[in-house]
């Protein structure tokens, strides 16, 4: 052990700390009767359950304020009404439930039903779950009048939502819930029901430093009887036995003392507007006069005793306090070694867990980006791979696609050559190296793409293109046009429809925002098959996600989705598909871009 190191300092501070003071008193004696005892307990446990109630009534008025944070949005209670039709109003009410979700340690779900809307909506630690009921979950109503009920303890539950997305252990805790009424202020209307369930942890957290678990007792309960928080875990949920005790501390003041001959019991009660809820403390008889029958054995072996626990007590504190120290140096030196995805793990609360918890977030940071740039440049690869697979090397391809040109005009066939020129660009813009491009480039690509299929399909097909001013020198993805395009040709044509139609049209609808619409009066998309492609395109991506680059589906419209997402720093672009009356489909983009500054080199 190294004298200069802070586990071996912390230790001879600690011993010489501790040590002195212990040996010092140890000097005195004292004899403590009964009556001085139990006066002293009585002071003590007094200021102790008074400290308690204080704290239980603060967390218990923060609980109360979040639940009232609804009114604090002034488009809350207009958005209760208009879910789910209004994906904005579904957000909106997601960020508050959220809030309020945040707003205090403990809330471990939220649920809200609209009475209006009959939308049911819970907010959990791991993603948002809603679904249409034409009534608020059984039970969920509890409020009275006044339109708050706090639920004494029970255990967890899900309010009719699937429990996929959680663990056993998430389901079965014990958790109290406040329940709160949402009314049409000033009116009385109620317009839904909101429930707040909250974990026992910050009433353990408190009740805990009320009493000794190992000699006394303590129980949290309400009105009724039923046990809000004890020491015995298999107690809590249940009704108090002491029913006796409970009615005549009913009848008593705010806060007292009760005597028997087994115990002392102190009491205090908690707000009434609130709560009402009860905490009672029972020390033993045998354990208030513990001190007086063992002051007389120790004093022979309190100093060898007491050496010892304080060595034993002072090695372990500093190892407990330096050993977080220690772990966090092993995880810094294997990421220094190359090894990026350590699992750095935070076992404690304090600044060294709070340290080590954001060097984990900085380096998830770190492999995120790392990752992100990996797959945005994969998935601008993906077309290229196809070429690769038929092992024909593009610069053949295209100088042969330019000699064949070349002699069918010499032959005064203009048609092949204006033909083959259209095709030997789109393979040269297939074999550019870049993975961002202008929406003028990307616009000209599915232009040659196009004016190939009009050969196909000669005056059967027409296109029309609509571009504002200014979006076409903005930057967005390479190839997101084409495969929207390409679809028609898979499925949407049919002649039994007559001429086939296609709109490309693109406009800035604020600033940095680019809207691109691909339309079609091809075959429309049957329902269910909608339904699921708009669910899949809806599922959040992630920068880690392997586009799917089979050859039944090309890229496919979720690889166009990951390719856009991925252009934007916090994945905020997105892609629409709906279906067009009579009959046909219409893609929507929205891509974040940025204004795109022509640089012309000599010699390109």
């Amino acid at each position: 052990m190294k004298f200069h190191s802070i586990r071996s300092r912390l230790i001879w501070f600690l011993l010489i700390a501790v040590t002195l003071p212990l040996l010092l008193s140890m000097t005195m004696t004292f004899i403590l009767t009964k009556q001085s005892l139990r006066e002293q307990a009585t002071q003590e446990n007094e200021r102790l359950i008074f400290q308690g109630i204080t704290n239980l009534d603060n967390y218990l008025q923060g609980l109360n304020r979040a639940s009232i944070g609804v009114y604090n949005d002034p488009h809350f209670l207009r958005n209760l009404a208009k879910i789910p039709d209004d994906y904005r109003a579904v957000a909106e009410i997601y960020t508050t439930l959220q809030t309020m979700m945040n707003a205090s340690s403990g809330i471990d779900q939220v649920y809200l039903h609209s009475f209006e809307a009959r939308q049911s909506t819970l907010i959990t630690s791991t993603v948002p779950l809603r679904e249409f009921r034409l009534a608020p979950f059984p039970g969920s109503i509890h409020y009275g009048s006044s339109g708050l009920f706090i639920q004494p303890s029970h255990t967890k539950h899900l309010y009719g939502f699937s429990a996929v997305s959680y663990t056993e252990h998430n389901t079965q805790r014990q958790v109290f819930t406040l329940h709160r009424a949402i009314r049409n202020i000033p009116s009385s209307e109620t317009l839904g029901v909101l429930a707040m369930d909250v974990r026992l942890e910050p009433l353990r957290s408190i009740c805990r430093q009320l009493y000794d678990a190992d000699t006394e007792e303590l129980f949290l309960v309400d009105r009724n009887g039923t046990i809000i928080y004890s020491g015995q875990e298999e107690a809590i949920g249940t009704h108090w036995k002491e029913s006796g005790l409970l009615n005549r501390i009913s009848k008593e003041g705010e806060h007292g003392v009760i005597e028997d001959d087994t115990a002392l019991q102190v009491y205090g009660k908690l707000d009434a507007n609130l709560s009402g809820w009860t905490i009672v403390k029972k020390i033993p008889n045998r354990t208030l006069y513990l001190r007086a029958t063992r002051l007389t054995q120790i004093n022979a072996v309190i100093t060898g005793a007491a050496l010892l626990l304080v060595i034993v007590a002072t090695l372990w504190i500093s190892i407990k306090i330096t050993e977080p120290i220690k772990r966090l140096t092993r995880y810094i030196n294997q990421i220094q070694s190359g090894q990026l995805d350590v699992d750095i793990r935070a076992m404690s609360n304090d600044e060294i867990g709070v340290l080590s918890r954001r060097f984990r977030q900085m380096m998830d940071t770190i492999n995120n980006l790392i990752l992100r740039e990996y797959k945005l440049e994969l998935a601008n690869k993906t077309h290229q791979l196809k070429a690769l697979q038929a092992q024909i090397n593009p610069h053949f391809l295209y100088n042969t696609l330019q000699s064949i040109g070349t002699l069918a005009l010499q032959h005064e066939v203009p048609r092949i050559y204006s033909l083959l020129s259209s095709l030997a660009k789109m393979l040269r813009y297939n074999m550019r190296d870049h993975t961002v491009v202008t929406l003028k480039e990307e616009a000209e690509h599915v232009k040659q793409y196009l004016d190939l299929q009009k050969e196909r399909f000669g005056e059967q097909l027409e296109v029309t293109y609509q571009w504002d001013d200014g979006v076409l020198n903005d930057q967005v993805p390479k190839m997101i046009l084409q495969p929207l395009v390409e679809n028609y040709f898979k499925h949407g044509a049919d002649p039994r429809l007559g001429h086939g139609e296609i709109r490309i049209a693109g406009c800035r609808i604020r600033e940095g925002i680019v809207k691109i619409t691909v339309e079609n009066n091809g075959t429309s998309i049957p329902q269910t098959e909608l339904e699921q492609l708009q669910h899949m395109l809806k599922r959040p991506l992630k920068a880690y996600e392997e586009p799917n680059t089979s050859e039944s589906d090309s890229i496919g419209l979720r690889n166009v989705l990951l390719r856009i997402q991925l252009h934007s720093e916090d994945g905020s672009n997105t892609l629409y598909v709906d279906n067009i009356l009579p009959h046909g489909v219409r893609y929507t983009l929205e891509i974040r871009t940025e204004a795109h500054t022509e640089i012309h080199i000599k010699g390109e």
